[in-house]
């Protein structure tokens, strides 16, 4: 199985750099200079190949552009979340008492991609409802689901500018048609107990709740 690290990110966001032959940043987090002293300890950082944004908000992305400047890695984010950066509201970064950075990606994903990163190819899954844009990675039975769902049958909120019930819902329900063995989620510890089942939790929570 491919290593992937969890990434000192700030704040409570996770981040994760995938290790292989083309190693991927999945999220940044709000501190590039921490995001950049763990990855130094993995690899050489110019050898990073793309920063995978899984959607717009500010805990998410905000580190992203100086990490970009200094290592080479171009930029991903899902086409909807695209058009939304740069806005404080959409970023949330408002709620933080702070303007959003610029931010401009390389790569403008669709959903349905195929990132072909050496020896793993990883599926962009595009799943709305968190954000327009949000985004989850699918690979050898791994998961990096952003703010879509979390550990223990939990879901991320839609009460947030571009949030919505309904599209969340539909999400969860895609991702309860994957097999998964491990989780990587956007907030929470990483997780491999029964992961298809705290899936199918998060569809039953957001089905009676939202």
């Amino acid at each position: 199985m491919v290593q992937v690290y969890k990434i000192a990110a700030s704040y409570n966001a996770n981040a994760y750099l995938i290790a292989t032959k083309r190693p991927i940043m999945v999220d940044v987090g709000m501190n590039c200079d921490l995001a950049l002293q763990s990855i130094e300890k993995i690899i050489v950082p110019n050898a990073l190949e793309y920063i995978v944004l899984t959607h717009c908000h500010y805990d998410h992305t905000s580190g992203a552009p100086e990490l970009a400047e200094k290592t080479g890695a171009r930029i991903a984010i899902h086409k909807n979340d695209a058009e939304s950066l740069g806005d404080d509201h959409a970023t949330v970064s408002n709620l933080f008492g702070v303007r959003s950075p610029a931010i401009k990606p390389d790569v403008i994903l669709q959903g349905g991609e195929m990132l072909d990163l050496g020896d793993l190819e990883l599926k962009v899954v595009h799943t709305p409802g968190h954000t327009p844009g949000s985004i989850c990675l699918y690979a050898s039975k791994q998961l990096f689901s952003g703010d879509t769902v979390f550990p223990n049958g939990s879901v991320g909120r839609t009460d947030l500018k571009g949030g919505d019930p309904n599209q969340l819902i539909k999400s969860i329900k895609l991702l309860t048609t994957l097999d998964v063995d491990i989780m990587y989620s956007g907030h929470g510890d990483v997780t491999s107990k029964d992961v298809n089942a705290q899936i199918r939790d998060s569809l039953r929570f957001a089905e009676q709740v939202l």
